[in-house]
């Protein structure tokens, strides 16, 4: 799991701007978790295996919103699909009837053979599951480095309006 590690600097600029002007110093961090969630979301998509149709990647959605607790942002997907990319599955039988249009599109079998080469997929998922992808994880380490930038700046950005008094 990725971690976020701001300078001692950044925090007591965020500190001091929360204390002096929350309003501003809560309108700066939106503006950074906003431009985070969204840098963290299209990595995810880009990630995500596609599949049959690609819906899994198209339902990956972002929001950050400010809270009494402070400024959240969260990535993520409504499809339990996504969860089972992510984490992988344990072993279990498929519906068959599911791994048919993915044993078409991605594998390129004829129709003539796809019910069967689907059967050979779901028993393959009967005895191993299907492994951990991860593509939300890869996304937050991929992007640590550019989302550390925009809270550092914006931890800069609440240092010199609370320095200059500007809102």
């Amino acid at each position: 799991m990725s971690s976020l590690h701001l300078s001692i600097g950044g925090l007591a600029a965020i500190n001091r701007g929360l204390a002096e002007d929350p309003a501003m110093a809560r309108r700066e961090l939106l503006i950074a978790m906003t431009e985070a969630t969204l840098l963290v979301e299209r990595e995810a998509k880009e990630r995500m295996p596609r599949g049959a149709t690609g819906l899994t990647a198209q339902s990956i959605q972002s929001d950050a919103f400010s809270t009494p607790a402070g400024v959240l942002g969260v990535v993520s997907s409504s499809l339990p699909s996504a969860s089972a990319v992510e984490l992988g599955t344990r072993p279990h039988m498929p519906p068959m009837d599911a791994l048919v249009p993915w044993v078409r599109a991605v594998l390129g079998v004829s129709p003539k053979r796809e019910r069967s080469v689907a059967y050979l997929v779901a028993r393959k998922i009967a005895r191993r599951g299907t492994p951990a992808q991860q593509p939300f994880a890869k996304a937050i380490a991929a992007t640590e480095s550019r989302v550390l930038r925009m809270f550092e700046a914006a931890a800069g950005r609440i240092a010199a309006r609370s320095a200059g008094g500007a809102s």
